[in-house]
């Protein structure tokens, strides 16, 4: 599954060190990941700055002044940008396309108290159980 999420962080020539494992990601997290890839994934998201900035916890302009002096990210940010990025790659295995997938992110799902998947990707335990219906959708549970 590594391999979906760094293709969906914009590929191996996306990070300046080669990651072969989850552990791997554990060293780039705390070293920060570059702005660049926080984009690609925002783009994958279809977010604004202001949207995804707010789900980084940062206001829009931080992100902007990220973005334009090509900052890292922290290790928080970073593993947020992560876990953004395992989301992505199991909807996208799961719905087996972008446009199906971002529909259901931006739609009110019964299974999580019908709330849209994105609203709750701000905190640890909104994308963990994000990641659990889609896990219950690939294996055919009703969610």
């Amino acid at each position: 599954m590594h391999t979906q999420i760094i293709s969906v962080m914009g590929g191996q020539k996306a990070f300046k060190q080669k990651i072969d494992s989850f552990l791997s990601f554990i060293e780039v997290t705390q070293q920060g990941i570059p702005i660049s890839i926080a984009q690609t994934v925002q783009k994958r998201m279809n977010l604004s700055n202001k949207q995804f900035g707010e789900m980084l916890n940062l206001s829009e302009s931080t992100f902007q002044r990220r973005i334009k002096n090509k900052a890292l990210l922290s290790p928080a940010e970073s593993e947020k940008v992560i876990d953004f990025s395992k989301i992505i790659a199991k909807g996208l295995d799961v719905f087996q396309d972008e446009n199906d997938f971002n529909t259901w992110l931006n739609s009110p799902i019964l299974a999580l108290g019908g709330k849209k998947p994105l609203e709750l990707l701000t905190s640890s335990i909104g994308r963990e159980e994000v990641l659990n219906v889609l896990f219950r959708i690939e294996h055919g549970i009703y969610s």
